[in-house]
């Protein structure tokens, strides 16, 4: 089974990557929401030169910003509040103090949601209502759960920016790895004629990485097919922590079911990610449910499983890389009985 692992705010050092691949990683993921283009290039090239130093099979994954509202950034990256705390969040790329405001890099936040809207962060980890409009660029809200914000993360607010946009950040971060050769991309799904648009973009590049199609929303059955049937789509992610915010999160594993099975069918491989393993950021011995939760992962035939936070936001990345493997010998040890 396929493991990528996300290098992210803790594991960007020469060490941290180091144990990552030799944990066993098959694939170091770089997001290339986070940080300028430039930045990320300069750490992919680190990644590309260990994996030589190492004679390492790894691969690098770009996977391509969303096209989606983000929070900004600010010094302290993580951002401690508790429930029923009112906050203000402003249209900006920085804030210097969160008490202050919460930045939203987006203009006109204010006219993007309305009051009694409900609003997730990241994949769903901290939620808030919004309780006033202020002005145009200005909002108010109530936090409804205990938490952390981490700065960068998105704005689930149900707003997406045009197609035009979208084509254009495709294209310019197309422009710009050229130099580096990424051995694969991903993409998110937007719909049929828009990635045919970025079809287009990446075929008129000249990088010939695999591409892999990220599915963050529930679709029907004959959609999964018609993208099963794309040739150019070397795997299909399940991004199981954009759907459990853009859909209703008890529809999740329906989805999850509902895809591996019809990929299965068209001997499509599925990556299933986010939320593996978890709790091996601070656990050793990992919750019954994320043990669980990946026995049956390898059980439905899904071919590989994306670490985010696993790897990118802990102090030992390489651990639940090599907890995976131990539950994915044991499984398949099983199967073959």
């Amino acid at each position: 089974m396929l493991i990528i692992a996300t290098v992210g705010y803790t594991t960007l050092t020469e060490d941290q990557i180091r144990k990552i691949i030799l944990a066993g990683a098959d694939v170091i993921r770089y997001n290339f929401a986070y940080r300028n283009i430039s930045e990320n290039i300069e750490l992919v090239y680190t990644a590309q030169r260990i994996i030589e130093e190492l004679h390492s099979s790894a691969k690098i994954l770009i996977d391509f910003p969303l096209n989606k509202i983000r929070l900004g950034d600010f010094d302290i990256k993580i951002f401690a509040v508790r429930e029923n705390q009112e906050l203000i969040l402003k249209s900006a790329p920085f804030s210097p103090n969160c008490h202050e405001y919460i930045p939203v890099d987006t203009q006109f936040l204010g006219q993007k949601v309305y009051v009694d809207q409900t609003i997730t962060i990241g994949d769903g980890e901290i939620s808030m209502q919004v309780i006033e409009i202020l002005n145009s660029d200005t909002i108010k809200v109530k936090i409804l759960n205990n938490g952390v914000i981490n700065y960068i993360k998105t704005f689930n607010c149900k707003y997406r920016i045009s197609e035009e946009e979208t084509l254009k950040l495709y294209n310019d971060t197309l422009e710009k790895i050229n130099i580096i050769a990424p051995d694969k991309i991903a993409i998110s799904f937007i719909n049929f004629e828009t990635n045919e648009k970025i079809k287009q973009l990446i075929l008129s590049k000249n990088i010939q990485p695999k591409v892999i199609i990220k599915i963050e929303y529930g679709l029907n059955e004959s959609e999964i097919e018609k993208i099963c049937l794309d040739s150019f789509y070397n795997a299909i992610l399940i991004d199981r922590g954009e759907m459990g915010v853009n859909e209703p999160f008890e529809k999740l594993g329906y989805y999850q079911d509902l895809i591996i099975k019809t990929a299965k069918k068209f001997n499509k491989r599925v990556i299933i990610s986010t939320q593996i393993l978890e709790s091996t950021i601070s656990n050793y011995i990992p919750s019954r449910s994320d043990i669980n939760d990946l026995t049956e992962i390898i059980h439905s035939g899904a071919s590989g499983i994306m670490f985010c936070m696993e790897t990118s936001s802990s102090t030992r990345p390489a651990y639940p890389i090599s907890v995976a493997k131990k539950i994915i010998l044991e499984v398949q040890s099983h199967k073959k009985i």
